[in-house]
């Protein structure tokens, strides 16, 4: 992630960035590190396969395509944030998915966090997502 772009919109935002989309190596640290439950890893393994994705315990998140990791970290931040109003900024998210895999993300936002306007980032700033689909 930019720092600059987090410096920026960090405050207003729950900016995920796919220049920097994790902080541990595999899922399993990644759980951990975020405080999480052991059964998340489970969820998230479930959550993936609806994108065609098989989670591997153990295995290194850059070892993902990137389209696969912003799959895994934003499903995984899904079931972390809080389900109230918030704003979430996707930057370049959508642009390293297939036309389906990206419907299919928004589709589960809108299932999993209902209440969260979902922004993505733009050369003029960000620009709200009228619609999850």
């Amino acid at each position: 992630m930019s720092f600059a772009t987090l410096a920026e919109y960090g405050r207003d935002y729950c900016v995920i960035d796919t220049h920097n989309l994790f902080v541990g190596t595999t899922l399993e640290d990644e759980i951990l590190l975020l405080g999480a439950g052991d059964d998340l890893f489970s969820v998230i393994a479930q959550e993936c396969s609806r994108f065609g994705l098989q989670l591997e315990p153990g295995r290194k998140l850059p070892s993902y395509s990137g389209g696969e990791q912003s799959i895994i970290c934003c499903l995984l931040l899904m079931h972390l944030l809080p389900k109230e109003k918030l704003c979430v900024l996707l930057v370049h998210v959508l642009e390293t998915l297939s036309p389906r895999n990206r419907s299919l993300l928004l589709d589960r936002f809108a299932a999993l966090l209902p209440a969260a306007s979902l922004s993505v980032l733009t050369e003029n700033g960000p620009k709200p997502l009228a619609d999850h689909v």
